[in-house]
């Protein structure tokens, strides 16, 4: 399902209320971004390994070489994104992307860790030849390791969920859909979540604008 079905699903709610409305379908859009990883939030917040495939997406970002991460040398050779991220939907226990792999989809053997770690990370001779990656506050994503085998990355693909579709749509991997609006594209929510996300929408949009509250469900309209 699209964005700009279920933009349409909330505005057809709204008819049943109210004539009067000047909301807009960005209003909306906002809306069902934040809804949608409110509802991702309760749902997976306890295993967010477990996070539909639907609901997930995958960008492409290009590397480049740096010398520090935020200003502070650090161990080892370090790759960044030359762009940031897309916000993720902030879910305890994720580190960071849900995966990260190579152009040809192949996975790397990476250890996502939190950038507070940083400073602590490299002491172990045991460990500091393993590859690292962590998404800094300039929201960029960064790969360092004592082991140079990873300088040779060019580009990788990162698969997440993110708090905006629409910015992540703009940076997809997939670029034979391009062309075509992010809202008519693939929504990336499960189908069965799309009723109780209208649901909720609707439900603040009544308290915002002080509507009445529709108590004939939809099963009932049909019928009528």
């Amino acid at each position: 399902m699209t964005k700009r079905e279920i933009i349409y699903s909330v505005f057809e709610k709204l008819k049943i209320l109210t004539d009067d409305s000047d909301l807009t379908e960005e209003f909306i859009s906002s809306l069902i971004d934040s809804k949608r990883a409110m509802l991702l939030k309760q749902q997976f917040g306890k295993s967010p390994w477990d996070m539909p495939l639907q609901a997930q997406q995958e960008i492409c970002l290009t590397l480049e070489v740096a010398d520090a991460i935020d200003g502070v040398t650090c161990f080892g050779k370090i790759l960044r994104s030359k762009l940031k991220l897309p916000s993720s939907v902030k879910i305890r226990g994720k580190q960071g992307p849900l995966l990260v792999r190579k152009m040809d989809r192949m996975q790397i053997s990476i250890n996502i860790v939190p950038i507070e770690r940083l400073p602590f990370l490299g002491h172990n001779q045991f460990l500091a030849n393993q590859l690292y990656a962590a998404v800094d506050y300039d929201g960029k994503l960064y790969l360092f390791s004592n082991n140079s085998s990873h300088m040779f990355l060019s580009a990788l693909k990162v698969t997440d969920v993110f708090e905006a579709p629409d910015n992540a749509t703009e940076m997809s991997c997939d670029t034979e859909f391009s062309y075509i609006d992010p809202w008519d594209q693939d929504y990336p929510i499960e189908s069965a979540m799309v009723d109780p996300l209208v649901n909720i929408i609707m439900q603040e949009l009544t308290k915002t604008l002080s509507l009445p509250q529709d108590n004939v469900n939809d099963a009932e309209d049909a019928r009528n």
